[in-house]
């Protein structure tokens, strides 16, 4: 059956800062002609579905793009209490001043955000209410952003029961599903401090003396992760926030492979992004592209499919 006579369903999967490079994977399949019906994700995935759904996908990239790393910083509220280190709240006023809220049953596409309840561990598909809440109770990565209360339920980044939520997507009705899986493979190399600073030099310079007195007044549970990102940083051991992710990346990773097998996509992308770290969101036109390439790169067979 052609694809343009089915229900197209794009998963977008957790990965923080790598979840721009689902707005590349969303050009490329608009420039050879297919649009998807069905848009689910978790954490920062949910973030992009969110703006495909609600048609404000050039909203959204317009600003990512211009995001620097003083600007991400700057939308770090940072709290010792309250389940996590960063309250999200000013992160979530910045999104909102970007992209319209709206009701998720009234987006032109359907979509949905999946999210984990703290307490039962139960997946919690968010498919009503307001769509920007929907995207905060989803994202909440575990020991760095504060759980939230939405619908009567203390709620974490859906990542941690369903990190590539192909069966959200079925169950919105797709009936071809295309995932983008961000996760790390397990046994993958860990990135060096000199890729990181390789990767930090493409930063804009206009913000660097800036972002570096901003960084110094950072200490204590930030310390290890602020020095990872300052060019001239010594020591491979690994800081706090880097074990935090990794080991969360492990957990998902397997949770994955054990989910797909039940409920495998019809066809799965991985974009190349081992280099990124969790917090590189200001590197937002690198990951888009990459993103966009991946799927460039299976094209055709996306184009054999509309033939058949």
């Amino acid at each position: 059956m052609a694809l343009e006579n089915i229900r197209i369903g794009l998963a977008l999967g957790s990965g923080s800062a790598r979840g721009w490079s689902h707005i590349g994977v969303l050009r490329a399949l608009q420039g050879i002609g297919i649009r998807p019906t069905v848009v689910a994700g978790a954490s920062t995935g949910s973030l992009v579905a969110a703006a495909f759904a609600s048609e404000q996908l050039d909203a959204l990239e317009s600003w990512v793009r211009t995001l620097t790393k003083m600007d991400v910083w700057r939308l770090l509220d940072a709290t010792f209490a309250g389940g996590g280190m960063i309250r999200g709240n000013r992160l979530m006023r910045a999104v909102a001043e970007q992209l319209e809220d709206h009701a998720i049953d009234t987006l032109p596409h359907p979509f949905g955000a999946v999210a984990t309840d703290l307490y039962s561990g139960e997946e919690v598909w968010l498919r009503q209410g307001s769509m920007l809440e929907a995207v905060r109770a989803s994202s909440g990565l575990p020991g760095l952003f504060t759980p939230i209360r939405h619908q009567g339920r203390w709620l974490v980044d859906g990542g941690v029961v369903n990190p590539v939520p192909v069966s959200l997507c079925r169950a919105l009705g797709a009936d071809y599903v295309i995932a983008v899986n961000l996760n790390r493979p397990v046994a993958g190399t860990r990135t060096t401090e000199s890729q990181q600073r390789n990767a930090s030099s493409k930063d804009d310079r206009r913000t660097s003396v800036e972002s570096d007195e901003l960084f110094a007044r950072w200490s204590g549970l930030f310390e290890n992760f602020v020095m990872s990102l300052r060019s001239g940083g010594a020591g491979n051991d690994p800081g706090m926030l880097e074990v935090m992710y990794t080991t969360i990346n492990i957990m998902q990773d397997h949770i994955m492979r054990g989910r797909l097998v039940d409920d495998p996509p019809d066809l799965m992308l991985r974009p190349d992004l081992d280099d990124f770290h969790m917090m590189d969101f200001h590197r937002a036109a690198e990951a888009i592209d990459i993103g966009h390439a991946t799927l460039q790169q299976i094209s055709d067979q996306l184009a054999e499919l509309q033939k058949t």
